[in-house]
């Protein structure tokens, strides 16, 4: 009995050490975790190119594009042409049956001839009636009937004459020709084909004048559409050449809007140099509209602008320089991921922009506080946006109480725009110091990186996450021992 007790007192204080063991351990490499240094990912700041992008998608188009159609009825008799055959202005294109019309013609030739013979004979008398009447032989009377049988003569001479000229016209239009000199890129029509053109002219060719020339008819969303010119250069691809880039450029942004979905575009024009003609009409191209280049400028990962630490592991750092000229807050200029993104999904109302905080008025960039008093703003003055997009006038309002309250500031024409930012530097490079909060002005960004106008230099190393094998990170926690490793599914 003694011996059993003993065994028992032995096992319990074994666990009780074990325990303790483990316990201690933990404990320690908790400590010793905490210690440490976070982990960070950074980047050094260098010199490079920085495009701001306005994306949008549309449809290749020849720049003159002629559809040919008939005037005239009748049973397709002859077609001279065949798609992508190359034509010239005047050339024949097809042939309607011409038999019915040169009956016509005939015809009214001899009802020329026969009027012709009748106003020669009226004419005639009309001359002797003239005569009796110089030597008082017929009455007045008699005169002027004449004079009136020989206008009504004339009257019907021009008519016969009118006739006989519109039965020439129907037989020339018997014969299709091309308006242009071009390629025909469309045939709707067979030899043997009847063609009724008693309300309207069916097409039967269309034609392009030269598809060495071509335009894009792009949509751009009314959210990016401020920021197109005319003279901006485009990039764009295709579906049939996805590893192929060309080129173009902004020659017309039309006023006229379109609205789909509640999303308003507007058309811009771009003319596209194809003289490899290697695009064809109708091709879909995604268009990138270059509203924006920075060459050889300051410029830092996009990654670094969304870092946030805690106020105890940052060190207290000296203000920001400030560049010469003026700088402004930008109160409507989105990011180019926010462009890109706006622009595939359709383009974003003004509405949708104040949802998510005024970011439509700040930026997509814009801090946390600064979206924080635009809505302060706007719900001030009591705008509802389940009521659809604000009018000029409570976008204008808008705009005037962020620039009164200091959240932005009035941009200054043909001068670059810039907005505030904080990023976290590493004196020295050093990954163990604690990392200085440095406040940079941040200029156009084309979706990964953007350009810095003052607040770093070269070589300057900032945080741009912390990397997955931190200690302090989430992706390493330490063991608990006692916690049986967690939930497992």
């Amino acid at each position: 009995m003694a011996s059993s007790s003993n065994s028992s007192l032995k096992i319990f204080l074994l666990i009780l050490v074990l325990g303790g063991a483990g316990g201690g351990y933990y404990y320690f490499q908790q400590a010793r975790t905490s210690a440490q240094p976070p982990n960070y990912n950074t980047t050094t700041i260098a010199l490079g190119s920085v495009r701001q992008l306005v994306t949008a998608t549309g449809q290749l188009d020849p720049l003159l594009n002629i559809d040919v159609g008939s005037q005239i009825s009748g049973l397709v008799k002859t077609i001279y042409v065949d798609f992508n055959s190359v034509v010239k202005k005047g050339a024949k294109l097809a042939e309607i049956d011409p038999s019915t019309y040169k009956q016509k013609l005939r015809q009214a030739e001899a009802n020329l001839a026969s009027t012709e013979a009748g106003n020669r004979l009226q004419r005639l008398n009309t001359e002797r009636a003239r005569e009796l009447r110089d030597k008082q032989l017929v009455s007045q009377q008699d005169y002027d009937q004449a004079l009136a049988q020989l206008q009504q003569s004339e009257a019907q001479l021009l008519t016969s004459k009118a006739a006989m000229e519109n039965a020439r016209v129907d037989l020339e239009r018997c014969t299709i020709s091309s308006p242009i000199d071009g390629i025909v890129i469309a045939k709707q029509t067979e030899e043997g084909k009847t063609v009724a053109a008693s309300l309207n002219a069916p097409v039967l060719f269309t034609i392009a004048n030269d598809l060495a020339k071509m335009q894009i008819s792009a949509a751009v969303a009314e959210a990016d559409i401020g920021a197109v010119e005319a003279g901006q250069s485009v990039n764009f691809t295709v579906d049939a050449f996805p590893n192929r880039s060309f080129s173009g450029q902004v020659v017309q942004v039309r006023n006229s809007p379109k609205t789909s979905s509640n999303v308003v575009t507007y058309e811009t024009i771009i003319n596209v140099d194809n003289a490899d003609l290697k695009l064809r009409p109708g091709m879909t191209a995604n268009v990138s509209i270059i509203v924006a280049s920075r060459e050889n400028t300051l410029r830092l990962p996009n990654s670094a602008l969304r870092v946030r630490l805690a106020d105890a592991t940052v060190a207290a750092s000296a203000p920001a320089p400030v560049t010469s000229g003026p700088i402004a807050a930008a109160p409507s200029q989105a990011t180019g991921a926010g462009r890109e993104r706006s622009s595939r999904e359709g383009g974003a109302s003004a509405g949708s922009n104040s949802r998510r905080g005024g970011s439509g008025f700040l930026g997509e960039d814009a801090t946390p506080e600064q979206r924080q008093k635009a809505r302060e703003i706007i719900t001030e003055l009591g705008i509802d946006f389940r009521n659809g997009p604000p009018s000029a006038e409570q976008r204008e309002q808008i705009r005037k109480l962020l620039i009164e309250r200091g959240v932005i500031t009035e941009t200054v024409p043909g001068q670059p725009v810039f907005t505030t930012r904080t990023v976290y530097r590493l004196p020295r490079g050093d990954k163990s110091a604690s990392p200085e909060a440095v406040a940079i002005k941040v200029g156009i960004t084309d979706g990964t990186f953007s350009e810095v106008g003052s607040g770093l230099a070269v070589g300057d190393i900032v945080i741009t996450g912390l990397s997955a094998s931190s200690p302090s990170g989430p992706t390493s926690p330490v063991s608990n021992p006692f916690s049986g490793g967690g939930r497992r599914f």
